[in-house]
């Protein structure tokens, strides 16, 4: 993609969003739903990377994250969904403009954002983590949520997610896979779970595309998680 064409997205809105249920575990009852990002039938990763090359990350982040609420919101009644996951990019969290985007959204939201879930997304490396421990700080003392997406895949350590204490962490789509065959996997699990037993932070399983997958991530005491086995993504439709 060129330029031109990650402008045209950005100034004329150009996209829209699914958005996909997540459930607890035990009794499969919806608890949130993550908004995706859709346009031109592209891989939403190769148009967020073209628009970092093209320096304007941060507009489309921030435009996506508001258009999302906004269509959400217009839905009204026909839509209700407790806890409404956003992708954010790090660098979008440090950007200097951040906190008046933030402002923006408290302003058009009006009531509190703790219904809004922030996740950070791990494909892009944060430069200043001092910064982003400052924001997401931040971010909670307004009432917001923070999640770590994708656990186990991107650029995170343990010492961050100990930092930053989010609400939520995501497990990569990894450790649903053949999660029932893998002891391995379940290992690894159940020393998470053990750690986040004594904290806030709640565990979602991502990529659950198999009944027995599931059943192990309910044996092992798997709270909520996320799938195709259990809804794939439907599309944001506001009401005009």
């Amino acid at each position: 993609m060129l330029k031109t064409n990650i402008t045209y997205l950005i100034e004329k809105e150009a996209f829209s969003h699914s958005y996909q249920y997540i459930y607890q575990v035990d009794g499969l009852q919806e608890v949130g739903a993550e908004f995706l990002f859709r346009a031109y039938d592209e891989n939403p990763e190769t148009i967020f990377y073209q628009a970092k090359e093209d320096q304007l990350l941060f507009d489309l982040d921030t435009k996506s994250i508001y258009k999302a609420l906004s269509s959400y919101l217009l839905c009204g009644q026909s839509l209700k969904i407790n806890q409404l996951f956003f992708n954010i990019y790090p660098s979008t969290i440090l950007h200097n403009r951040f906190p008046c985007f933030i402002e923006s959204i408290l302003k058009y939201c009006k009531s509190s954002p703790n219904s809004i879930v922030l996740e950070i997304i791990e494909s892009e490396k944060c430069d200043n983590f001092i910064l982003l421990k400052e924001r997401v700080s931040y971010l909670k003392e307004q009432g917001f949520q923070v999640a770590i997406d994708d656990v186990g895949k991107g650029w995170s350590s343990l010492s961050m997610i100990i930092e930053l204490e989010p609400d939520y962490i995501k497990l990569d789509r990894y450790f649903s896979e053949d999660l029932s065959q893998s002891p391995q996997k379940q290992k690894m699990i159940k020393m998470l779970l053990n750690y986040f037993s004594n904290t806030k932070t709640k565990v979602i399983l991502e990529g659950i595309e198999k009944n027995k997958d599931l059943n192990t991530a309910n044996m092992l005491g798997i709270q909520l998680c996320q799938g195709y086995l259990l809804n794939r993504p439907q599309p944001l439709i506001p009401i005009k």
